[in-house]
């Protein structure tokens, strides 16, 4: 275990490092779309333009004897682990304060020196708690007629918020020595 700050936070960082026995792989596309209809005003018929997104995640399964022997399994999502059996890996999660369990954050395979990360959980631990977004933004509505900070903070703010998460995580990508969690 170490402990990681990310956030604001201290997050309790955990790893398994073991040998591939199987692994298995699926894919989830998820569809939405609108638009399409008729609209009519003053008599006139209309469609409105059709719209269609799809996003495919993929899930991956693992299965990890470490060195004592004890085998564990691993159900990750959107990481897209390039593994087989024999490989090497660490698999590593982090808990915030006060929880139970926590996201899968990274995977490296010892065995091709490659590394694999849930972007989207790294990014999400390394923002600060929204509350304090909305609190800024509030204050920036309070004082802004004070100070011209009115569209600065309004516009600024989230804007940061979001910025700052992605460069933590990029740094945490970066940073990571996998080689310690061995």
């Amino acid at each position: 275990m170490q402990t990681i700050t990310a956030g604001g936070k201290q997050y309790e960082l955990y790893w398994t490092y073991g040998k591939v026995e199987e692994s298995g792989k699926n894919m989830e596309t998820k569809v939405s779309g609108g638009g399409g209809g008729g609209a009519t005003f003053g008599g006139y018929g209309g469609t409105a333009p059709v719209s269609i997104r799809s996003h495919t995640v993929v899930h991956d399964q693992i299965f990890l004897t470490d060195q004592q022997g004890s085998e564990h399994a691993f159900q990750l999502q959107g990481m897209n682990v390039a593994c087989r059996s024999g490989n090497q890996l660490s698999i590593l999660w982090a808990i915030a304060p006060g929880e139970k369990k926590g996201p899968y954050i990274a995977v490296y395979n010892h065995s091709t020196s490659q590394s694999f990360f849930d972007t989207t959980a790294l990014n999400k631990m390394f923002r600060r708690n929204g509350w304090y977004v909305l609190a800024a933004m509030a204050a920036c509505l309070l004082l802004g007629r004070y100070f011209n900070l009115l569209y600065w903070g309004i516009l600024a703010l989230p804007i940061a918020w979001i910025i700052e998460g992605a460069m933590g995580a990029k740094k945490f990508k970066e940073q990571t020595n996998f080689k310690e969690f061995v």
